[in-house]
This record gives C-alpha cells, structure tokens and sequence, in this order.
C-alpha cells in the first residue's frame, strides 16, 4: 500500500526502505513525470535516477532530503529518521539508469548538493563526457522543436556535468548499509540503460526499461536496439522482483505480466510491420499511416523512431530487405 510521507514535499513511502520524490515537470507531467526514488537502510542512503536539472526538479527534491537532515558533517548533509537507533544517514549515491536529461539532469546538482557520487553505466558515461549536448533524446518540446530549443539544449549540458564517479555494470552490486543493489545491464532504450535489483525488499528499478504506464520509446541504432531491448525485458523475467519502480508511471506489482505485455507488444508491433509490408506498404510514409492512422502530429517522428526500431531489428535477422530510397520488402 502506498502512503503519503508526513513531512518535506509531497512524496510515497513506498516500502520502508524505499520512498518516491516526485516533481511535475513542463515536459512530463502527472504520472508521466520523471520519478527519483530514495533508498535507505541503515545509516545509508541512495537515490535512483535524478530527474531534469533546472530548479524546479532539484530543489523540491533537495528540500525533501533537507526535510530528513540532520546536522551535516563536513561535504554533504546527513539524513535523519531511517535508523532503529536514530543515527544519522549519509546520503551515499546518485545511481542514475541512462543518461537522459529527465533522469540524469539533476545529478550534477544532487551530488554538489551532497557530496553522493554518482554512479553509471560505462557507456552512458561515455557518452556525457563527450559534452554531447546534440545526444538522441527521447523527449521533446511540446511546442515544437523551436519553441524549446535553448532551453533544451541548456538542460542537456547540464546533464552532460554528471561526470560518473564510479563506473557499474551487469553483475556489480552497491552495498547500502545492510542491503545489496544489484545492476543488470538491460540495453535497449539506450545502449547502456541499467536497471536495479533491490534483492533484500524484491524490488526492481527500471529507468525507462519498463515504464509504469504504456510503452517506452526504442530508437533505432546506435541511438537504442530494439532487439537488445526485447531481449532485456526476458533478462528481467528472471529475477523474483514483486515490486517495479519506473522511471514514469507507478509502481506496479503484477511484475510477470507487464514484461509479457511489453514483449508482446514488440511482436504484435513487428506483424503490422511486415503485414504492411507484404501489401505493398513498404515505404515508411506509407507504414506510418497504416500502423497510427490517427497519430497526434506532434508524435510523428516518435512514431518513425520506433519503425525505424523495428526495421533495423528485421533487418538484421534477415526477415526484410531495403531498397531504393527507402522501401523495404519481404526477404
């Protein structure tokens, strides 16, 4: 059951050892808003992910930190409350899922604010050390690609000062006081996106891999792999998780069944595709109004990403073939 935290901003005890810090955001807003989580036990804490790094995110988030403070010792503040023996709690890391500016914006900020380090996946980190401020993104401005361009740009050097103080992988665990968070690599959204296995509370964290609500966006290579990502979700299928905590969305317990979802999605998906493809509609234009024929204007090129997605993946195992300019066809 969720309950509200009684101080600091509003947020979700979600578990005891698990609270969500939620912040609305001009981008994505209500359960589409970016989450952070915090995790603690013990005289130690961590966050997950860290939402956009203008004020608006980082400050509430600060302010729910500060809410459980207390006197802070040298770098960093210290966190009260979460100790049977009241000590205070130091708030260790920043783990962030992929390198996305609504999940990574914040970091740079929270670490200065902190002292956490900041822990990634070598490939994310890769790519925010190039100061690669034009990197594929998954959300735009809602006005167009003009209206926020500046301000896009501007957030996304900010990400881009998360600088990675502990590189992590699949296999490596974080120990958190007396639990263990162990990272499973799970490309597919990005080539490096990483989820989180909380194993003492069964509880999975999954940036952008498997959102609380509807689907996530797959971009084609080398932005993301839609193969790699199908086959992410099955890796998650073996773990015991009862709990998912997305990135966007709520929580969800029926961990089984949304995985199958997501990966029956993906092939309920690729059979429009070579079903519009055997009719004859094998240029893109063509597929996009065939598969969204009502398709919001302002989603359109998501929806190109994703067949984009989808081709790459049929083409490298050989199921279609293109030609011309832009015209696929039945292998």
């Amino acid at each position: 059951m969720l309950t509200l935290a009684a101080q600091g901003p509003r947020s979700m005890e979600i578990t005891p050892r698990v609270h969500s810090i939620p912040v609305s955001h001009p981008f994505l807003r209500g359960p589409l808003a970016s989450n952070v989580y915090l995790v603690v036990d013990g005289a130690q804490g961590a966050l997950i992910d860290a939402g956009y790094p203008d004020d608006g995110s980082v400050r509430p988030r600060l302010e729910y930190l500060r809410g459980m403070a207390g006197p802070s010792e040298g770098s960093g503040f210290a966190l009260k409350g979460s100790s049977p023996k009241g000590q205070a709690l130091k708030l260790e890391y920043i783990i962030v899922t992929h390198h996305h500016v609504d999940h990574c914006g914040g970091a740079h900020a929270l670490r200065q604010a902190t002292g956490a380090a900041i822990c990634m996946h070598p490939l994310e980190a890769s790519i925010l050390s190039e100061q690669r401020s034009d990197a594929p993104q998954d959300v735009d401005a809602p006005g167009g690609p003009r209206a926020m361009a500046e301000q896009l740009r501007a957030w996304r050097q900010a990400t881009a000062q998360a600088t990675a103080d502990r590189l992590v992988e699949g296999g490596d665990t974080i120990r958190l006081g007396g639990v263990t968070i162990e990272v499973i690599d799970t490309p597919g959204h990005t080539l490096g996106s990483i989820c989180l296995y909380l194993r003492e509370e069964r509880v999975l964290f999954t940036g952008d891999t498997v959102p609380g609500l509807g689907t996530v966006v797959i971009l084609p290579p080398p932005a993301g792999d839609m193969a790699l990502y199908i086959r992410s979700l099955e890796r998650l299928k073996g773990y015991e998780a009862t709990l998912v905590c997305p990135g966007h969305g709520p929580p969800l317990r029926d961990v089984a069944r949304k995985l199958q979802e997501l990966i029956d999605h993906r092939h309920e998906r690729e059979q429009q595709i070579l079903s519009a493809i055997g009719r004859g509609q094998g240029r893109l234009a063509a597929m996009l109004a065939d598969i969204y024929p009502e398709l919001d204007r302002h989603l359109v090129g998501m929806a190109r990403g994703q067949l984009l997605a989808h081709l790459a993946k049929l083409q490298s195992e050989g199921r279609v073939v293109k030609r011309g300019e832009g015209e696929y066809v039945l292998a």
